[in-house]
């Protein structure tokens, strides 16, 4: 792995003296009679990796490609001294607040007073060798080095005259101040509990003080802070918080993580998605938006795409009516059924209230598109127009279409029972002062608890009841998940637009 260094400043210049390159517009090295008159100067450091299969041991080291050969084996090893010299901080899982050589904590006693430090070690180091001294001489310690001694005649065998007490003493490690502060970890006093070990505090306050380590170090002109998997151990309004203040300081912040809260702390362009699809890895980026359309997509960013950061695919509703009924049917269909969320399906909906409809599908479903998501739309026939759902099949990689004339609320009770209709309709009096199916003609309930869903938004309730009664999700939206989860698959091979199947609907008339 190779990476170029730029914008070098004249301390860093001359610390890779003897191992500059001249800069190409591209920011990519370049031979001396290819550079453009003036252009700056930059390094190239690689990384390898070697495994020894003789002796079983793996060897990694950073060497400049500049003078290095590698079919000969020959390899210009870049100096510990000059990779710390680089203002890069590396933010991982270790402990915070560790006294140690190398440690994020040490680099800034280091950099704040490194003479002070260094006695305030020495002292610590006499003050405990004094301690263990002490504590060899204590009578019950010595008694028992005593006895340790003269079983099998041992103290007597050790040396070429006798080893008593006296001559065993006790320190730690090898006795140096550096080998006591490998020993010494951080407490912390957060409540009534008193002081206690910090990892006896949980993963969260560790990981806040990890992170204000590297917010510490990126104070230096230029810091390059490198995270990998930031916020996991993170409270949701710590891993924003945390990452804003990393990005606001450091000079240049690459960090890698699973949570949108993190993601959130970032401009829409600054976001890097990878996926891999069909074992194809690819990277994805937003563009700054030009136009209203692209200023309408991104509220839905935050809301709708980032929480489903994680999932390969996004399933795509209408509004927050069908994200209900469906996300609720996904779930009864447990322990029976896998969910979505097994074939890597996050349900969205094209907006969560007068921003929503079947016209903003096409506007989501290119904004998820940029990001890398495969894409379902889940759509109602009722009153699309083909232009629509023209659009929805050109932004989208599968269509799943509901029979013609149906909405969600049909959809949720095509083939039910009408006395199950009308009891789960009843329990909507909690809601309502009058019961949609009191006094309807069987005929007519249909139609009039449809109306009532779609108008008061109790789809929710009304689900729930009525499998309570029937002892089964809705046929038709469990028929429209499976189709769901078998187009998720990067493998499917079937058609990119999936009509589902009209199923009787007792007593209606019109449009469902």
């Amino acid at each position: 792995m190779e990476v170029t260094l730029t914008d070098l400043d004249p301390e860093l210049e001359q610390l890779f003296e003897g191992f500059l390159e001249r800069c190409g517009p591209d920011g990519y090295a370049v031979a001396e009679d290819q550079a453009l008159p003036g252009a700056p100067w930059c390094v190239r450091l690689a990384y390898r990796l070697v495994y020894d299969s003789d002796v079983e041991a793996l060897e990694h080291f950073v060497y400049y490609p500049l003078t290095s050969n590698p079919t000969a084996g020959k390899y210009t090893r870049v100096p510990a001294s000059t990779r710390r010299a680089l203002p890069v901080v590396m933010l991982n899982a270790g402990r915070p607040l560790q006294l140690r050589a190398g440690s994020p904590l040490r680099r800034i006693i280091d950099e704040l007073d490194p003479t002070a430090a260094a006695g305030a070690f020495d002292v610590l180091r006499a003050r405990v060798t004094g301690a263990a001294e002490e504590l060899a001489g204590h009578d019950a310690v010595a008694e028992a080095v005593g006895v340790a001694l003269a079983s099998g005649g041992v103290g007597a065998c050790l040396a070429d005259t006798p080893v008593g007490t006296a001559q065993v003493g006790f320190r730690a490690d090898d006795g140096s101040a550096e080998a006591l502060l490998k020993s010494l970890q951080p407490t912390v006093n957060l409540d009534a509990a008193g002081p206690l070990a910090l990892a006896n505090h949980g993963s969260t306050a560790a990981s806040m003080l990890a992170v204000a380590e590297a917010i510490m170090l990126a104070s230096a002109p230029g810091a390059v802070i490198l995270a990998d998997d930031f916020g996991d151990q993170l409270d949701t309004a710590n891993a924003e918080h945390l990452a804003a203040r990393l990005r606001a300081s450091a000079g240049q912040l690459w960090l890698s993580t699973r949570r949108p809260e993190v993601a959130r702390a970032f401009d829409p362009e600054e976001l890097i998605r990878l996926t891999r699809h069909g074992g194809d890895r690819a990277w994805h980026r937003l563009k700054r938006p030009a136009d209203r359309r692209g200023i309408r997509a991104m509220r839905q960013l935050h809301t709708q795409l980032l929480p489903a950061l994680t999932c390969p695919t996004v399933a795509i509703t209408e509004g927050p009516h069908d994200l209900v009924v469906y996300g609720e049917v996904d779930r009864q269909r447990l322990p029976g059924a896998a969910p979505l969320s097994a074939a890597g399906v996050r349900l969205i909906a094209a907006g969560t209230g007068q921003d929503g409809g079947i016209g903003e599908i096409p506007v989501v479903a290119d904004l998820a598109s940029s990001l890398g998501f495969r894409v379902i739309a889940l759509i109602d026939r009722d009153k699309a127009e083909e232009q629509t759902i023209k659009q929805i099949e050109t932004s989208c990689d599968v269509v799943v279409r509901l029979p013609p004339k149906t909405a969600i609320e049909g959809a949720l009770l095509a083939g039910a029972d009408i006395a199950k209709v009308r009891t789960a309709s009843a329990t909507l009096t909690a809601f309502l002062s009058q019961d949609p199916a009191h006094g309807v003609p069987d005929a007519q309930v249909v139609d009039a608890v449809r109306r009532s869903l779609h108008k008061k938004s109790l789809h929710g309730p009304f689900l729930d009841a009525l499998v309570e009664e029937t002892k089964t999700p809705p046929p038709m939206i469990v028929d429209v998940l499976k189709h769901v989860a078998a187009a998720a698959s990067p493998l499917y091979s079937g058609p990119t637009v999936i009509d589902i199947p009209p199923i009787s609907l007792p007593g209606a008339t019109g449009s469902s």
